[in-house]
């Protein structure tokens, strides 16, 4: 099985808070389309944080390197916003878009072990309706872990640096090492 990091939204505005991103250099990457669109598309709209700048920049210079996937959610979300005037997105559309994937990954019987990186709940709270393979790890989790491997010299750096950056990081799941096989 080859192992890919499927990030989601969170764990990349907090990564490229801590300027931190080219440690997913090491691994393949792996984001959906709606999470492409919530990160790294957020750099291109007038007056976006520096977070936003960071993920652009990044994926401009690396766009060979992260595999975007189309998802069943965002053609939905696409389609919803010709068709509907004035659409209003529901919350947690990256999630579900991964969810997503997943399971269209699990139908395939994919080769692929994903490494699903999150930092909010949602992905905790709805483990029981995601497909039995793969890995959940959290932020907190993938620094301890590029430290043990020695892609960064201290997880505890890489959090103060995210921290400082970016005070407000679900900070319940980033702080937990909640690193979960599937």
């Amino acid at each position: 099985m080859s192992v890919v990091v499927l990030a989601d939204a969170s764990p990349l505005f907090s990564l490229a808070a801590g300027d931190l991103l080219d440690i997913l250099l090491r691994f393949p990457l792996l984001v959906t389309d709606v999470v492409k669109e919530e990160t790294f598309d957020k750099g291109l709209l007038p007056g976006c944080t520096e977070e936003a700048r960071r993920l652009l920049d990044f994926y401009n210079r690396h766009a060979a390197h992260i595999q975007v996937a189309q998802t069943q959610v965002g053609h939905e979300i696409r389609t919803s916003r010709k068709t509907i005037p004035n659409y209003c997105q529901p919350r947690n559309l990256g999630e579900l878009s991964i969810q997503s994937h997943l399971i269209q990954l699990y139908a395939q019987q994919s080769s692929l072990d994903p490494l699903v990186l999150f930092e909010d709940s949602w992905f905790y709270e709805h483990q029981a309706a995601l497909p039995h393979f793969g890995t959940l790890i959290s932020t907190e989790a993938f620094l301890l872990n590029a430290e043990r491997l020695k892609i960064i010299r201290s997880a505890k750096e890489a959090r103060d640096a995210i921290n400082t950056a970016r005070p407000n990081a679900s900070a319940i799941f980033f702080m937990r090492s909640l690193s979960q096989s599937r």
